[in-house]
């Protein structure tokens, strides 16, 4: 774990598919509330849909940019923006986790008794369905980092997150939680710092 890195430049070298479906049983096996496993995940191969993608993503940046250029942050989204999509663009295989939200049985039991919403804090509001997701994702960069593989978990595709879903028919309930891109690394990126301990942790 301390040794996994995001990657955001990739070779040309084609991603087998068994080796896409080691790295999605390794998300699947995250823990989520009552078992339900509320996740489904896209997974994107195909050169053409992925330049789709990527140009969905443009789009929404370019129009961003067009507002923030009128202020004094000019330069900076500009640095920034291409984040939203260049390692997409580089990586062979692109996999797009969403996931849904369940009826909270707790919630129904209350307002059975004659709670109303927002008397108690249930599940449903923990947002417990989007955590665990989270928690595959996370699963999936670990398998993929054991089996030299890179990748970079991306929350920035989801500005054109509409236009990504139409495309790829995720409809709701379903919820896009951002893009991983994947393929084989051609980059070593250095440690990132972290936090000491005694700067985010409380004990009691």
């Amino acid at each position: 774990m301390t040794e996994r890195r995001s990657v955001r430049r990739f070779t040309d070298q084609p991603v087998p598919r068994e080796a896409i479906e080691g790295l999605l049983q390794a998300a699947v096996r995250a823990p989520s509330p009552s078992n339900r496993q509320p996740w489904r995940f896209a997974v994107v191969t195909d050169p053409q849909i992925k330049a789709q993608l990527v140009a969905d993503i443009q789009e929404v940046a370019e129009q961003m940019r067009e507002v923030i250029e009128r202020s004094h942050h000019r330069e900076d989204f500009a640095r920034y923006s291409d984040f939203f999509f260049e390692p997409l663009q580089r990586a062979p295989v692109v996999i797009l986790p969403h996931y849904r939200v369940h009826d909270d049985l707790i919630e129904r039991l209350l307002l059975s008794g004659g709670a109303s919403p927002g008397d108690f804090l249930t599940p449903a509001a923990m947002q417990g369905e989007l955590a665990c997701t989270a928690a595959a994702v996370m699963n999936l960069l670990e398998q993929a980092h054991r089996d030299g593989l890179g990748a970079c978990w991306m929350a920035g595709p989801t500005i054109a997150r509409d236009a990504i879903c139409k495309r790829l028919q995720i409809r709701p309930p379903w919820t896009l939680l951002g893009a991983v891109a994947l393929g084989w690394p051609d980059e070593s990126p250095e440690p990132r710092p972290r936090r000491s301990l005694d700067r985010v942790v409380r004990w009691y």
